[in-house]
C-alpha cells in the first residue's frame, strides 16, 4: 500500500530563534515544515497549498493579519487552516482582529509544545472533516444532477430551495433562476390551474401525493413528499417529476392491442357460431329427409322433392367448405392463378347466367352496361368469374324483391372498371371500413335476416389484388343500396391465340355441365376402389357400377395390395387419408410392384382439396385428383378419359 505523504505545515516568523523553536516542535511531532520570514515569502509558499499555516502577527513587510486576509481571499488557498501565534499582540482586541481577518485559531507566546501540537491537530481534524463533507457534497451534487427525473426541494411557502439539472432543463424556456421562485408559478408553463391546485395541496398536508398529469403530448408522474420536522410540522416538500410519456404511449398501445384482440376474439366466436349454424342448417334438411325416406314411403313427386332438397343442401355445404378453404389459401399465401389474356365480357355473361335463377326467384331486374372497346385483361378466368359471382350474389342477397342489380363495364385510361350496384339495404357508414375483412358481418346476431359466413367479400378483395387490381365499396347508408367497384389493368402485348374468348368459355362451361348420357360408358372397366370409410366406398362402387364398371373394394392398403396381385385392373381410385398406410404411400408401393402396376392409371379421391394437396397427389404418382364431395358425373368423365373411353353427351 502506498504511504501517505507527510502533513506539511508552513511556519511564518521573522524571528530566527522563535521560528526554529516552533519548527523543532512540529518536526518532533512528525510534521514536515516549510519556513518563511516575511509576509511576501509566506504568500508565495501558501500557493503550494500546505496543510496548515502557523502565522506570526509581527512581520517586517506586512502584518500577519494582512497575510491572513490575502490567503483567505484567494479561492485556491481559502480552505488552508491558519493559526496566529504572537508574543506581542496578546490582547483580546488583537485576538478578535486576528480571528476576524480569517484565522482559525489564535495562541500567544510563550506556548507549551503540547498545547501547540494539540491545537494543530484539532485544526487538521476540522480541515479533514470539511474536506470529507465537501467530497460528499460533490458526490451528492453529481448524483443529484445525474438523476433522470426532475427533483425540486421547496420551503414551507412553496419556493424553490434547490433543484437538479433535469428540473433546470425542463424549465429552461423560462430563462430565470429557479431558486427562490414559487414552484406553482413555474408549473404554469406546463399544467393548468386545476392540476396546479392538486400539486400544491401537499404544502398543507403531511402525506405523500402522486399524480399523473398530461401536458400537451407529454405525460408526467409527479410525486410530492412533505418534509416534516421532529414535531411533525411540514417545513417544506420534495417534488419529483418523471416523464412517463413513453410508458403511457406503451400502455395506450397495449390497451389498443388488447381491445383489438378482444374484438378479434369476439369476431372469432361469432364466426364459429355462424359456421356451426350455417353447416347445421343444410345438415338438418339432409338428415331429416334421409330418415323420412328410409322409414316411410312417399309418392314419386315427394321423393323427388326430398332428393332435390338433399342435393341442394349438400351443394350449400360444399360451397361453405370451399369458401373456408379459399380463406385458408389466402392466409397461407397458397392461392395460385392460371394467367392468360381473358375477355371480360365472356366472364361477365357467365357470372350473370349463374346468378340469374336467384334473381328471377326474387323478381330482381338484372341489367348490364358493357363497354364495346378493349376489355382484355391478363387473369385467371375461373377466379375472375368467382369475383363477379360473389359480388352479384351478394347484391341479389341484400336486395329486396322487385329490386334492381346493375353491372357496368367501362374502360378508364389503362384500366377496366367493373361496377356492381344494387338498390338493396346498403351499408352502415361505420361498417364500411370493415366490409372486406375476413369473418366480419354487419349483422352477426341470431336474428339476422341473411345467411352466410362473411367470407365472400374478403375472397373478392384477395383475388382482385392477386390480379393487380383494387376493389372499393361505397354506400350512401342503410336502405340506399351499395356499389362495389373493381379496377383491373388492361392486358397489353399478348398472344391472340391464347385469349380465353366468349366462345372458349362457353365450350368450357358446356363441358363442365355435361352429363354422361351413355349409362354403360364404363362397361367392363375393372376398377379397384380403396377407402377406409365404408359409406364412401359403397357409394363409389354403386355409382360406378351404374355405368357398367366392375368395382372391387378395399378398406385398407393391405387389402388393396392383395387385390392387385390377383386382378387385371384398368384403374385404381384411392382415398388419401387412411390409417397406418395413407394414399401417398399406397401409390408408391403400387408403382414398385412391377411393370403392369406402374402403368395403371390412378385417381386420388380425397377430402384434402387444396391446390397443394392436388400437387402432392400428382407428384406421388396419381394421374388425377378429384376432391370430395364428388360429383359422380365428373368422376365418370375422369375415369372414362383415363381409360380411353369416349364420353357421349
Amino acid at each position: 500500500m502506498d504511504e501517505q505523504p507527510p502533513i506539511t505545515i508552513l511556519n511564518v516568523d521573522d524571528s530566527t530563534v522563535g521560528r526554529y523553536a516552533i519548527t523543532r516542535t512540529l518536526q518532533q511531532a512528525g510534521f514536515a515544515v516549510k519556513e518563511a520570514a516575511t509576509g511576501k515569502e509566506a504568500l508565495r509558499l501558501a500557493a503550494q497549498l500546505p496543510d496548515l499555516i502557523i502565522l506570526d502577527v509581527k512581520l517586517p513587510d506586512m502584518s500577519g493579519f494582512q497575510v491572513c486576509e490575502t490567503i483567505k481571499a484567494n479561492p485556491e488557498t481559502f480552505s488552508i487552516p491558519i493559526l496566529h501565534l504572537s508574543a506581542k499582540y496578546v490582547s483580546s482586541e488583537d485576538k478578535v482582529q486576528g480571528l476576524d481577518s480569517g484565522a482559525d485559531a489564535y495562541l500567544v507566546q510563550p506556548v507549551e509544545p503540547i498545547e501547540l501540537i494539540a491545537t494543530v491537530k484539532a485544526l487538521l481534524r476540522i480541515k479533514q472533516a470539511e474536506e470529507i463533507a465537501k467530497s460528499v457534497a460533490q458526490q451528492w451534487n453529481t448524483t443529484f444532477d445525474s438523476i433522470n427525473d426532475g427533483v425540486c426541494l421547496l420551503d414551507s411557502q412553496g419556493r424553490v430551495l434547490r433543484c437538479n439539472q433535469a428540473i433546470i432543463d425542463l424549465f429552461k424556456n423560462l430563462s430565470v433562476d429557479l431558486v427562490g421562485q414559487f414552484f406553482s408559478e413555474l408549473a404554469e408553463s406546463f399544467f393548468d390551474s386545476n392540476q396546479i391546485d392538486e400539486l400544491t395541496t401537499i404544502q398543507h398536508t403531511d402525506i405523500r401525493k402522486v399524480l399523473e398529469l398530461k401536458s400537451g403530448n407529454s405525460w408526467f408522474r409527479v410525486t410530492a413528499d412533505p418534509v416534516l420536522n421532529k414535531k411533525g410540522v411540514c417545513t417544506g416538500s420534495v417534488y419529483i417529476l418523471s416523464d412517463i410519456t413513453e410508458r403511457k404511449s406503451l400502455e395506450e398501445t397495449l390497451q389498443k392491442r388488447a381491445e383489438e384482440l378482444q374484438q378479434a376474439n369476439q369476431i372469432k366466436d361469432e364466426f364459429l357460431a355462424t359456421l356451426s349454424h350455417e353447416l347445421r342448417t343444410p345438415l338438418n334438411s339432409m338428415l331429416g329427409w334421409a330418415r323420412l325416406l328410409r322409414t316411410r314411403k312417399f309418392d314419386q313427386t315427394t321423393t323427388n322433392r326430398a332428393l332435390e332438397t338433399i342435393e341442394r343442401n349438400a351443394n350449400v355445404q360444399s360451397q361453405l367448405i370451399e369458401d373456408i378453404l379459399d380463406v385458408s389459401r389466402m392466409i397461407t399465401g397458397k392461392h395460385r392463378l392460371n394467367i392468360c389474356p381473358v375477355e371480360l365480357v365472356a366472364v361477365i355473361e357467365g357470372a350473370m347466367n349463374a346468378v340469374r335463377p336467384a334473381a328471377e326467384a326474387k323478381e330482381i331486374e338484372l341489367h348490364t352496361v358493357l363497354a364495346s372497346s378493349n376489355n382484355l385483361i391478363l387473369g385467371d378466368s375461373d377466379r375472375l368469374q368467382q369475383i363477379l359471382w360473389n359480388l352479384l350474389s351478394n347484391a341479389i342477397k341484400f336486395t329486396p324483391n322487385h329490386g334492381r342489380v346493375e353491372l357496368r363495364l367501362e374502360n378508364i385510361n389503362s384500366q377496366v372498371e367493373i361496377q356492381v350496384s344494387d338498390t338493396g339495404r346498403g351499408i352502415n357508414h361505420n361498417f364500411l371500413p370493415y366490409v372486406f375483412d375476413r369473418f366480419r358481418q354487419a349483422d352477426g346476431t341470431t336474428t339476422r335476416t341473411h345467411a352466410g359466413l362473411g367470407l365472400g367479400l374478403a375472397i373478392v378483395r384477395h383475388l382482385v389484388e392477386l390480379h393487380g387490381g383494387t376493389v372499393q365499396a361505397t354506400s350512401l347508408g342503410e336502405g340506399l343500396g351499395a356499389t362495389f367497384t373493381v379496377k383491373l389493368p388492361i392486358a397489353t402485348n399478348f398472344v391472340v391465340e391464347n385469349v380465353a374468348s366468349k366462345k372458349d368459355l362457353e365450350l368450357i362451361t358446356t363441358a363442365e355441365n355435361t352429363t354422361v348420357k351413355n349409362n354403360l360408358i364404363l362397361q367392363g372397366v375393372q376398377i379397384l376402389a380403396i377407402d377406409d370409410q365404408t359409406d364412401s366406398l359403397d357409394f363409389l362402387a354403386a355409382g360406378l357400377e351404374e355405368y357398367g364398371a366392375v368395382v372391387t373394394t378395399a378398406t385398407s392398403a393391405d387389402e388393396a395390395l392383395k387385390a392387385l396381385s390377383k386382378l387385371q385392373l384398368d384403374l385404381l381410385i384411392s382415398d388419401i387419408g387412411m390409417p397406418e398406410v395413407d394414399g401417398y404411400e399406397l401409390i408408391h408401393q403400387v408403382r414398385n410392384l412391377g411393370v403392369n402396376n406402374q402403368q395403371i392409371p390412378a385417381i386420388a379421391l380425397t377430402a384434402y382439396a387444396r391446390e397443394e394437396d392436388r400437387n402432392h397427389a400428382i407428384a406421388a404418382g396419381f394421374q388425377n385428383h378429384v376432391p370430395k364431395p364428388v360429383d359422380l358425373n365428373e368422376l365418370v368423365k375422369v375415369v372414362a378419359s383415363l381409360t380411353k373411353r369416349i364420353v357421349q353427351v
